[in-house]
């Protein structure tokens, strides 16, 4: 099966079909624009956002929902308890100049799920049935949804699930081929999203294990997917989505000029400085380095020492130490300024 070089979401283009995934704490403003400076990502999502907590967010002054994404579409993910608070919380998605809604159906985190949310929504069939339809009967924007494959391999609620929600007019459906126990201990399970595949006819969005151009290409062609969403590779390497499109598509994405680690993590500071608040942006790249120091052997000194720190200033001095012995260079594209 060929690979294809784009995907269509209701009015929405994407090239190359290669998305990120939503990443709470992770997939904020500043790390998108961080990817999209160096480019290969078609796709963008916010971190999860709370609906009932975005129904009373200014939207010219929330980080949590700010964009500065110069080309690049960006789908908001919606933490969704109760079909009533699609409204309100849509409203204020609306006047943020939002090109996309996703539904959260895959969050297993015991809080969330207590309160019905993420994951328990996508086992409640009714509940999740009318929040969809609710979303779809408010507005024209692509609609999307993340799903896990549930509590247990259960394939015929699975797919009874995945017709209805193509039947409630879900423009695509992104499937990350987990049970809820996996997490991130076992092989993600990439025939249960070509079975969705062969049961839908809306575009399936595949995600789980790819780190690489190869396994990029595998899930391509092993599940039949039109795009690959890729999560915890993408904070160690914010350069993956250009890596991969300059190998799968050179003709549209060539090779460009390297820089170095020190480059993308000093880039990533003066991003968070410019958009987050003083407040998080601390906590911020500390959840970042712990991810980038995955990169190096002896990362764990990176790490101890950025979790150390007592301020953003110190933390980057005492990167800056560890990266000027690491001066490999990166697919990346031009320093930005």
């Amino acid at each position: 099966m060929p690979v294809p070089n784009s995907l269509e979401i209701r009015t929405t283009t994407i090239v190359p079909p290669l998305v990120m995934a939503p990443m709470a704490g992770i997939t904020h403003n500043p790390f998108r624009v961080l990817v999209e400076e160096i480019g290969g990502c078609g796709l963008f999502y916010t971190e999860m956002l709370s609906a009932a907590a975005v129904a009373n967010e200014s939207p010219g002054r929330s980080f949590y929902l700010q964009n500065h994404l110069k080309h690049t579409p960006l789908f908001y993910q919606l933490l969704v308890y109760e079909p009533s608070q699609v409204a309100p919380a849509l409203e204020k998605l609306v006047k943020c100049n939002c090109q996309g809604i996703d539904v959260n159906l895959g969050c297993t985190a015991p809080p969330i799920m207590k309160k019905g949310g993420g994951l328990a929504l996508m086992l409640d069939f009714e509940r999740c049935s009318k929040t969809i339809r609710e979303l779809r009967s408010l507005t024209e924007l692509p609609l999307t949804v993340k799903l896990r494959l549930g509590d247990r391999a259960d394939w015929d609620y699975l797919g009874k699930l995945c017709r209805m929600l193509e039947d409630r007019g879900v423009d695509a459906i992104t499937v990350h081929g987990r049970l809820k126990a996996d997490r991130f201990k076992r092989p993600a399970k990439w025939d249960f999203i070509e079975k969705v595949k062969q049961m839908v006819s809306v575009p399936v969005i595949g995600n789980g294990d790819v780190t690489d151009s190869q396994s990029a290409r595998m899930m391509f062609k092993e599940t039949g997917c039109e795009a690959v969403m890729i999560g915890r590779a993408a904070v160690t390497k914010p350069w993956i989505f250009r890596e991969i499109a300059s190998e799968i598509w050179p003709e549209i994405f060539p090779h460009k000029e390297t820089v170095s680690y020190r480059d993308i993590y000093e880039r990533y500071v003066k991003l968070i400085k410019k958009y987050l608040p003083e407040e998080r942006q601390l906590g911020r790249l500390k959840e970042f380095t712990a991810y980038f120091a995955q990169n190096f052997k002896f990362g764990h000194t990176l790490w101890r020492s950025v979790q150390n720190a007592s301020s953003v200033e110190e933390s980057l001095e005492k990167a800056r130490l560890f990266l000027e012995h690491h001066s490999k260079e990166i697919v990346s594209t031009t320093k930005q300024t």
